[in-house]
């Protein structure tokens, strides 16, 4: 008990002690919108605001080993909804018993109580409430170029293209066309792989750019799962302690890895990824049919006042496990090629041009027939203007074959004001 004592003490005092060379930031941005969607052909018009939130924490400093350095952080990050959590107000009967109440059905006493019951209900998540993201501790080693990562939402990774200069990619520009946020549009092709928890490597390759890869063993994409002997929750770790959890057999392991630099040309970015995901399992141990898998591949230059870019995103969804074969989609694959033109009239001002266009192809399923096998068309214009610590952006478009749809159209204005601390 004393050496283990001993042993708790020395660590902690080694820890106090690292910390005093070590360098903690505070930051964080905010950001208001306003969108209007104004459809056509019976599609939904709409008017509503926005919000999105963040605060980051991180760390970094010098390990006493092997002239290492490491860095470590996360991010919370709340979007859409006023507050973490939900209440219900209700009515309850309930009775006196002594000095205390009790809400359960009777009476005692000839006194009967109505009382008002403010119940909370699940946290919320996701866009209407509040996530982590952003979790990592990085190993660095400068003399090689080299970083070890475990994390999740952090590492280089396929998320977004080159293309969108100014203002709002397709995949958020669209949402609320036709009543849905589930476009063709996309922004990360295949599964999103770099939000779970995983073991990933960074190489600067001298001055030509950085090559990564991602290890996944149990790809959750922060989403709550379940199924056979799941006891994981967001992103694959338990929500109290920290310890570590099995994976289930129905969480596939998943993969990444790909390029981003200017290899060696002024003004030039390339960005090249791809990323598979395993076999899926039901809980009942039958595996999947196909895996899926994704490609990004962008170029963007700049030169002067002009910027130019092009990309392109494949997607393959595996088939789900369970899934009668007459609805199967393995061979579906989702293309989209994007184009964009930024200018930048002066320091402050910017205006971009952007294309995109994304269609499903090879697609015999019964369960997405409906969408029609329409090219779904955005094009808009983006303004962007500088207040100095506060960041203007107007966007005005149009919105084609929503989901692949035919004539699932409408006009789209989307403003926001950007600001960080």
């Amino acid at each position: 008990m004393k050496n283990k004592l001993l042993i708790t003490t020395a660590l902690a005092s080694s820890l106090v002690a690292g910390s005093a060379i070590a360098q903690t930031t505070v930051t964080g941005s905010l950001g208001v919108s306003y969108k209007s969607v104004q459809g056509k052909n019976s599609t939904a018009n709409g008017n509503s605001f926005g919000k999105e939130s963040q605060i980051n924490v991180a760390n970094k400093g010098k390990l006493n080993i092997g002239g290492l350095s490491y860095a470590a952080g996360f991010s919370l990050e709340f979007d859409g909804a006023d507050g973490i959590y939900s209440y219900s107000p209700s009515t309850t009967t309930g009775s006196v018993t002594g000095t205390s109440v009790n809400f359960s059905s009777g009476v005692v006493g000839g006194v009967t109580l109505v009382a008002s019951n403010a119940a909370a209900s699940a946290r919320q998540t996701g866009s209407s409430g509040w996530h982590l993201e952003n979790n990592y501790i990085d190993i660095i080693s400068e003399s090689t170029g080299t970083t070890l990562t475990i994390s999740s939402d952090h590492i280089q990774n396929a998320r977004g293209g080159l293309a969108h200069i100014v203002g709002q990619h397709a995949e958020d520009f669209t949402g609320g066309v036709n009543k849905t946020t589930t476009g063709l549009a996309m922004d990360y092709a295949g599964t999103s792989v770099a939000e779970s928890f995983g073991v990933g490597i960074v190489q600067n390759v001298g001055k030509l750019g950085k090559v990564s890869y991602l290890y996944v063993p149990n790809h959750t994409a922060q989403g709550a799962q379940t199924g056979k002997d799941s006891v994981l929750q967001a992103a694959g770790v338990v929500a109290d302690d920290g310890d570590a959890v099995l994976g289930s057999d129905d969480l596939p392991n998943a993969y990444e890895y790909g390029f981003i630099g200017d290899l060696g040309v002024k003004g030039l970015t390339v960005k090249a990824f791809q990323s598979r995901e395993g076999i899926k399992k039901t809980a009942a141990g039958v595996a999947a049919a196909s895996k899926s898998k994704g490609q990004n591949l962008g170029i963007r230059y700049n030169h002067d006042i002009f910027t130019v870019g092009v990309n392109q995103m494949k997607q393959k969804i595996g088939q789900t496990a369970g899934i009668a074969a007459s609805i199967r989609s393995d061979g579906a694959e989702t293309k989209q090629m994007e184009y964009g033109l930024g200018v930048a009239i002066n320091k402050d001002l910017s205006v971009g041009l952007y294309l995109n266009k994304a269609k499903i192809s090879n697609d015999t399923s019964t369960i997405t027939s409906t969408q029609g096998r329409e090219t779904e068309q955005t094009k808009s214009i983006a303004v962007g203007y500088s207040l100095g610590p506060v960041a203007l952006s107007a966007q005005y478009g149009r919105v084609q074959n929503m989901n692949g749809a035919a004539d699932a159209d409408a006009n789209v204005m989307f403003m926001s004001l950007t600001t960080a601390f």
